[in-house]
């Protein structure tokens, strides 16, 4: 599941519900946990995925990126 993880999501970005460093989201289908490595986290921050190490996503703030951009995926808690 990891290696399919890696595949899809890398360099794609996500709208954050929380200021939390770590947290739950639900990605294609499946209920991941992130963790923000660079930068500090606010609510409605864009947390770009920069890698994925055993299942878990790591992302960094990334206010540059708008929610139309092609890299932008849908989260659900």
């Amino acid at each position: 599941m990891t290696y399919y993880l890696e595949n899809k999501v890398i360099g794609k970005y996500f709208r954050s519900v929380t200021n939390q460093f770590l947290g739950i989201v639900r990605i294609y289908g499946t209920y991941t946990e992130y963790r923000v490595i660079e930068g500090v986290p606010e609510k409605d921050a864009m947390l770009e995925i920069i890698d994925v190490q055993s299942g878990v996503l790591l992302t960094r703030v990334n206010n540059s990126l708008f929610e139309n951009g092609r890299g932008y995926i849908e989260c659900w808690l």
